[in-house]
């Protein structure tokens, strides 16, 4: 009797859900990031070509953007610091960025993109420990945020009457936050002004007092000295002068490729930069000297701090030129500056412990 009471009601149960058909189902939260590299590097499609590392607690997780200009990442409850980057970091010291590696990443207070060291010019005096800065770095940009999120686990219609609804709502969309990345590195070049520009055979030069790391959360160049080592070539005669006339010499350029740098900190008011010039006349002599450019360089470190106050609206290239001018001796010889192609740099890729 007592079993055919259990089937009467379970019979009974079905028959009152025949109209009854509809299913919920819960989804787990994400925030969506999205970022905007118009300003800082002129491009609208990262897609491929960016990372979001996001801190939670003692948790680090990194996600690769692999839509135009956003990226999703799952979240539970808590408080979120976030931290966006051109280029696919797949491990510090594997990236997919022109000799930049990564330090201390898993902690976003000491996260650190640092230059990799290359070989020195020959031609060149180094000094006991000197780093010499690659000058083939790419450009860097970054932006970071911080987001508290709720985590709530949330329902949406799976079935309705019976039938899939195909609205893929495992996973939905708690939180958009947008980002606007700015440079921590500047393209750069130094241009050497000259009389009697001619008398040059080789010309190269020491960019001294510029840092060779970044920290990444505040965009501060960290205090990490480099040196970079340049050649000059690209001769511009720009006054061909007047034979006989003293007063009307020859002038014109030599000047370094543009090179990526980290360039100077933004806060050390008694920081001295220097240009070291070696040029080889064409009868053999050498002509040295040391340049302070430090009012140069001054003068940019308030264009980087104004930069920083509003990226969105300043070119997507902030540059870094430095110039210096020196009077040659008028030598008579067949070659002028030595024209050749920039030469790649010798890497040395270096593990640099905090």
């Amino acid at each position: 009797m007592r079993k055919r009471i259990i089937i009467t009601v379970f019979i009974s149960i079905i028959a009152c859900c025949d109209e009854q058909r509809d299913l919920y189902d819960t989804a787990s939260p994400l925030i969506e990031i999205k970022g905007n590299w118009v300003p800082s590097l002129g491009m609208e499609d990262m897609s491929g070509r960016a990372t979001a590392m996001l801190y939670h607690n003692d948790k680090v997780t990194k996600e690769f953007f692999l839509k135009p200009n956003s990226v999703t990442a799952r979240v539970t409850q808590g408080e979120y610091d976030i931290l966006i980057f051109n280029g696919m970091m797949f491990s510090e010291e594997n990236t997919n960025l022109d000799h930049i590696l990564f330090r201390n990443t898993n902690n976003i207070a000491h996260f650190e993109a640092v230059a990799v060291e290359v070989a020195p010019n020959a031609r060149l005096v180094r000094a006991n420990g000197e780093y010499i800065a690659s000058n083939d770095m790419e450009l860097l940009t970054v932006a970071r945020t911080q987001l508290s999120v709720e985590g709530e686990r949330l329902y949406y219609l799976k079935y309705k009457n019976g039938r899939d609804m195909n609205t893929n709502m495992e996973s939905i969309v708690e939180r958009t936050v947008s980002l606007t990345p700015y440079a921590v590195s500047y393209p750069t070049q130094v241009m050497i002004h000259l009389t009697n520009p001619s008398s040059a055979a080789i010309a190269n030069g020491a960019l001294r007092g510029f840092v060779g790391a970044v920290m990444m959360a505040s965009g501060a160049p960290s205090l990490f000295d480099v040196t970079h080592h340049l050649r000059l070539n690209n001769l511009i005669i720009t006054n061909q002068g007047t034979a006989g006339n003293p007063n009307d010499p020859e002038t014109g350029t030599i000047e370094s490729p543009w090179f990526v740098t980290f360039g100077p900190p933004l806060d050390e008011s008694n920081r001295r930069y220097t240009f070291e010039l070696s040029i080889i006349l064409r009868d053999g002599q050498t002509v040295n000297g040391t340049f302070d450019i430090t009012d140069q360089i001054n003068a940019t470190i308030l264009r980087i701090k104004n930069y920083r106050q509003t990226p969105t609206t300043i070119q997507f290239r902030l540059t870094i030129p430095i110039e210096i001018s020196v009077n040659l001796p008028k030598v008579e010889g067949e070659s002028g500056v030595d024209v050749n192609d920039w030469e790649e740099d010798e890497i040395i890729r270096v593990v640099i412990k905090p």
